[in-house]
């Protein structure tokens, strides 16, 4: 029986999360090219109807602004937690990392962008878990 180390056990759980980080931004991506394309449709409806359904046009822009949030969140987790990637795959100052996504997160609390700072904070929190 082989025994792997804790910092590898570790590793490893940061990567999955990190590959399962990329998947759920793209299946938001997948999720925002339709909001897109429901958009546009219900613009068209919205225009071609004399401009009176506008409570369907706001609902519609609301949500693919929505994803969009989202999307762009995810990137941005993407970005900071891959600068502490090594070219191993590894996050040697994964402690940094947790530390640093927390201060972001708290941050965006502070500057009352609540959806952005529970996104964060999801993802942080599967990270921490691995610990």
């Amino acid at each position: 029986m082989t025994i792997i180390s804790r910092e590898v056990e570790i590793q490893d759980k940061l990567s999955t999360i990190f590959e399962e980080l990329i998947n759920q931004k793209e299946s938001v991506r997948h999720e925002l090219v339709q909001s897109r394309q429901t958009y546009k449709q219900v613009c068209d409806k919205h225009i071609m109807s004399g401009f009176t359904s506008e409570l369907e046009w706001i609902e519609a822009t609301q949500h693919h602004q929505q994803k969009f949030l989202e999307y762009d969140t995810h990137c941005y987790i993407i970005d900071i937690i891959s600068d502490y990637r090594d070219i191993e795959g590894y996050f040697p100052e994964y402690i940094d990392m947790l530390a640093n996504l927390e201060n972001i997160m708290i941050r965006f609390a502070h500057d009352e962008r609540y959806e952005v700072s529970a996104i964060i904070k999801l993802w942080l929190n599967k990270l921490i878990k691995t610990l």
